[in-house]
């Protein structure tokens, strides 16, 4: 990721993993200093934030429990204070887990519902309080397009969040800009491997799967174009085309 950056410093939530570590390792080769949120992965938090301070950034550490309100509302403060050139936010953090429609799910509702969209929804208001200009990036999922799956907590919580992509941006403009991605088969889920990846390829247009570098590439894409707000980017082979479909 080449180019002009906003500004210099950018608050990545869950970036200790997966995604959220390549974004922050993005970032800091665009010249941003990253304030790297993590919840329970400190051991691999630790480690991103060597790698990027080896490469000449600057990095600090963030723990915060986005299930709980009081310490959401306190970490963007804590973040503004210690980068107070803080001009970017990217809500990355999210959790995954199996649920039905019913009493059954109600627990994973409220779970997936604190996690992936109120914690976002708090600290993209706090943002816009504390950041006179800037840009918040809501990382979401190919899935918002469509209806059917197993995965009804985490499907409402991303479709709500996308929702919320389009109010803020109308809402914060022109001082803020607020866009999102949503990512298709990039990374296989923890407990499944690369024949996931490989057979659900064959089910969408491209027929084949993705690679993180498709994500910092359309982040790049974001902060440079400066007369983009209130989009939301499908990373995913053409699978948002296809209506709905099984979330596994």
């Amino acid at each position: 990721m080449n180019g002009k950056t906003l500004s210099n410093a950018a608050l990545v939530t869950g970036a200790s993993q997966r995604i959220g570590k390549a974004i922050a390792l993005a970032l800091a080769d665009r010249g941003f200093d990253i304030a790297l949120h993590y919840n329970k992965s400190k051991q691999e938090a630790l480690v991103l934030a060597a790698e990027i301070k080896q490469k000449g950034g600057a990095c600090e550490l963030f723990s915060c429990d986005l299930g709980k309100e009081s310490a959401v509302l306190r970490l963007l403060e804590s973040v503004h204070k210690r980068f107070p050139q803080l001009s970017l936010l990217v809500n990355n953090a999210s959790i995954f887990e199996p649920s039905q429609l019913g009493r059954d799910g109600l627990q994973a509702l409220d779970e997936h519902w604190q996690i992936n969209f109120r914690a976002p929804y708090v600290l993209l208001g706090e943002f816009a309080r504390l950041c006179s200009r800037g840009h918040v990036i809501n990382i979401l999922d190919t899935k918002v397009s469509q209806n059917k799956t197993d995965y009804v907590g985490y499907l409402l919580s991303k479709k709500c969040l996308a929702e919320l992509t389009k109010i803020a941006a109308l809402k914060l403009a022109p001082t803020i800009r607020v866009n999102g991605i949503s990512p298709g088969i990039i990374l296989a889920p923890s407990h499944k491997g690369q024949d996931y990846l490989t057979k659900r390829a064959r089910d969408i247009p491209l027929q084949r799967s993705g690679d993180v570098k498709f994500i910092t590439q359309s982040v790049g894409f974001l902060l440079d174009n400066e007369f983009v707000t209130g989009q939301i980017l499908f990373v995913d082979g053409g699978e948002h085309l296809l209506g709905s479909g099984v979330l596994s």
